[in-house]
């Protein structure tokens, strides 16, 4: 359902009572909250790509369940307001919380601050007494040093009121994946496993938890703790299919108000799904609207900066062949270990990155996890390539040489076959002598290893060396591999 002045589109705004108080265009997406409160699974986590509006369910999410307002006039017009669930209204102390802005060099104090914030806006701090008086004071005075803040938040909480409390996070994994190949990552892990594990673990003044984030990143990432986690991805996802992005009928109801050419808007925006079922993309759609014209406007996210480090020969050429429009099949995870993303990770989780961030869409997977994938529409066709032409050719300008895919062996042996066969001329080993013949090749060899980029400042090539009980020809010693 649309509802207000279409005329008011803002794109830069993530609150609902915003929204609503102003009468600015809003796609009616309340069915989220009834979906949330019906589900029974009580830590929940709903994983979705950039700009499909998560954070402004999440507030919309706050908004109705806070006791602290009265939002009624809010949801007045929506799909809620006739809900069975319409009883749940300003009924619960709701904590919210923003991953998405945690730097990592003031995480700690950034997430302590959130958490005192919701304290002093809550809590009667007059009326601590005993144990928990001496909790509180010890907590605002390590000022991040405790992880147990959110277990504290809900049972200072109780204990004054008697409710149980709803945890909202935003973007759970920015953080996380941010600094996956960084020395502060380790540290930053095991403070978010520490701050969520005693928060929604089995901690019995909480009513119910939902997190949200871009990828669904490994157990032992940050949720190892969560047995009790239920999540709801790109792949199986069939509760919260249509409550993030726009649907058909939503796009049909918007051209109503506002006139527009639906097939060029599905050509451009359409295609990316989730659990089988096409979601346009909310974001680049409203833009197009207001804007009046197609254009780029989901743009490149931080994860680009990560595909570009797993990029090899094969990759390239199945991003190629995606870029003629084919549909290949790939070997899909569901899972992202963040761990792996710095020691070569395997095809399952580079494709599991695209699928799960938005860069490809899933046409269809097996039992096996060999899926389908292809790029869905024109505007991330044109993602795509101008990731190509500012990423990868951008940064082929080094010198090409033998062992640049020593970690592919097909690749390498096509390389190596290359240049050998392909450098070398008849006339170079014409002579009847063989030992000439081999010398030539020697040295030709020790050439290609010699150009090898840095050569010169770290360890070159040795060539004709006394080792063990014999010679060997040519030893090319590197911290990641040897070759003799």
């Amino acid at each position: 359902m649309v509802i207000g002045d279409p005329e008011k589109i803002d794109l830069g705004v993530s609150y609902f009572e915003n929204i609503r108080s102003s009468n600015k265009l809003f796609i009616d997406k309340t069915k989220f909250i009834e979906n949330f409160l019906n589900e029974t699974n009580s830590v929940q986590l709903i994983v979705r790509h950039r700009r499909l509006g998560k954070s402004l369910n999440l507030d919309m999410l706050r908004c109705f369940l806070t006791d602290k307002q009265n939002t009624g006039d809010l949801f007045k017009g929506t799909y809620i307001e006739h809900s069975s669930v319409w009883n749940q209204l300003n009924s619960a102390p709701v904590f919210a919380f923003d991953f998405k802005n945690l730097k990592r060099d003031k995480y700690k104090e950034q997430i302590w601050e959130q958490v005192a914030t919701h304290m002093y806006e809550y809590i009667d701090i007059k009326a601590l007494e005993g144990i928990s008086k001496i909790k509180f004071d010890h907590y605002m005075k390590d000022q991040g040093a405790n992880s147990e803040g959110l277990l504290l938040l809900t049972e200072l909480v109780f204990k004054q009121t008697g409710k149980h409390s709803y945890v909202l996070i935003d973007e759970y994994d920015k953080l996380l994946t941010d600094t996956y190949n960084d020395s502060e990552y380790k540290s930053i892990k095991e403070y978010e496993t520490g701050f969520l594990g005693a928060g929604l673990k089995g901690n019995r003044y909480l009513q119910k938890a939902l997190l949200t984030g871009v990828m669904r990143v490994s157990r032992e990432s940050i949720l190892s703790g969560l047995n009790n986690l239920a999540t709801y991805d790109v792949y199986s996802d069939n509760l919260y299919t249509s409550d993030f992005g726009l649907v058909d009928s939503e796009i049909d109801e918007l051209q109503e108000q506002i006139a527009f050419n639906k097939s060029e808007i599905k050509e451009w925006y359409n295609g990316i799904k989730i659990n089988g079922e096409d979601i346009y993309n909310i974001y680049s759609v409203l833009s197009c609207v207001k804007n009046s014209r197609v254009d780029n406007y989901w743009g490149r996210s931080g994860t680009i900066q990560m595909i570009a480090e797993l990029l090899n020969e094969s990759r390239k050429e199945s991003i190629i062949k995606l870029l003629d429009g084919e549909t290949i099949e790939v070997f899909i995870g569901h899972r992202i270990s963040l761990e792996e993303l710095n020691n070569n990770p395997g095809d399952h989780i580079f494709y599991s990155l695209l699928v799960q961030s938005g860069y490809l869409s899933l046409e269809q997977i097996g039992t096996n996890n060999f899926g389908l994938v292809k790029i869905p529409n024109k505007e991330l066709m044109n993602v795509w390539k101008e990731f190509i032409l500012s990423t990868v050719i951008k940064n082929g300008n080094s010198v090409k040489t033998m062992f640049d895919n020593v970690n592919e062996l097909d690749v390498f042996n096509r390389d190596v076959e290359y240049f050998l066969s392909d450098r070398l001329s008849y006339f170079d080993l014409a002579e009847n002598d063989s030992k000439i013949k081999e010398k030539i090749y020697h040295v030709f060899v020790l050439g290609l290893l010699s150009a090898y980029e840095d050569i010169y400042h770290k360890n070159p090539p040795i060539s004709n060396r006394e080792s063990g009980d014999g010679r060997y020809d040519i030893l090319f010693e590197r911290k990641d591999f040897s070759i003799v």
